[in-house]
This record gives structure tokens, C-alpha cells and sequence, in this order.
């Protein structure tokens, strides 16, 4: 049964099964990274990547946020909202910005700040790989 009480396709399933997949391997990607940057011992670099495992982190739960708001204030109205596109760009805004401010301030190492907020593509990336490896061993779900 899905949320709103009603049953739940098998690609909706599936896809609702990927997305969590995605957000466990990103949490473990990201925990992996702060654990190397641990072993470094520099205090720059172990910022960089908890800062930049946060934004990632906040951009990609702010970004289906605001693309959802975009995309049903199109698919209502035939335009996007006022509302909808100050959402979708205030996200930009306000990660962006803080990204920038980091690089500026010196106070995290830049590739850190990077690794760290890319854990998500990494991810990305292993859950493409699971797929592939599934079809190659002919036991896709």
C-alpha cells in the first residue's frame, strides 16, 4: 500500500525501491568519505567533506522539493508559479552561495568540499553498476 492508502504498480514499487536504495548507498558513500578524510587527520579536509556531503545532501532534498512545486504549477496553471520558480531558484541561491563562500573563506579544502558533495553521483554510479551486474548475471528484479 503506498502512502496515500492506494496499491502501488510494480515500476512504481520499483522505483520507490531504487530511490531508497540510492539514499542508503548515498549515506554510506558519504560515511566512507568522512572516514578517509579521518584517516588524514586534517581538520580542513574532514570540514570539506561534511560541508560538502551537506549541501549535496540538502541540494538534492531541496531539488526534488522545488522541481515538484515547478512541475505542478506548469502542469496546473500551463506556467510555473512565481512561488514555484523562486523555490527552484532560492535552492540554487542559497547552496551555491554557501559553496562559494567556502571556496572563498579557505577555511575547508575545495576537493573535500567537492568529493563530499558529490556522494550522491557516486552513488549514482554503484547503483548503475548493480543494474548492469544484474542484467549481465541475468537476475534483473
Amino acid at each position: 500500500m503506498g502512502v496515500s492508502g492506494t496499491v502501488l504498480s510494480g515500476e512504481e514499487r520499483e522505483l520507490r525501491q531504487m530511490w531508497h536504495r540510492l539514499e542508503r548507498t548515498t549515506g554510506l558513500v558519504f560515511a566512507m568519505m568522512l572516514l578517509a578524510a579521518a584517516w588524514t587527520g586534517e581538520p580542513k579536509i574532514i570540514a570539506g567533506v561534511a560541508l560538502g556531503g551537506g549541501l549535496g545532501w540538502a541540494n538534492y532534498r531541496w531539488l526534488s522539493t522545488s522541481t515538484r512545486a515547478l512541475l505542478t504549477s506548469v502542469g496546473a496553471s500551463g506556467q510555473a508559479s512565481r512561488r514555484a520558480i523562486l523555490l527552484f531558484s532560492g535552492r540554487a541561491l542559497v547552496i551555491w552561495g554557501a559553496i562559494g563562500l567556502a571556496f572563498w573563506s579557505r577555511a575547508v579544502d575545495v576537493l573535500a568540499l567537492v568529493a563530499g558533495f558529490c556522494a550522491l553521483v557516486v552513488a549514482v554510479m554503484v547503483e548503475v553498476g548493480r543494474r548492469i551486474g544484474l542484467i549481465i548475471l541475468g537476475r534483473e528484479e
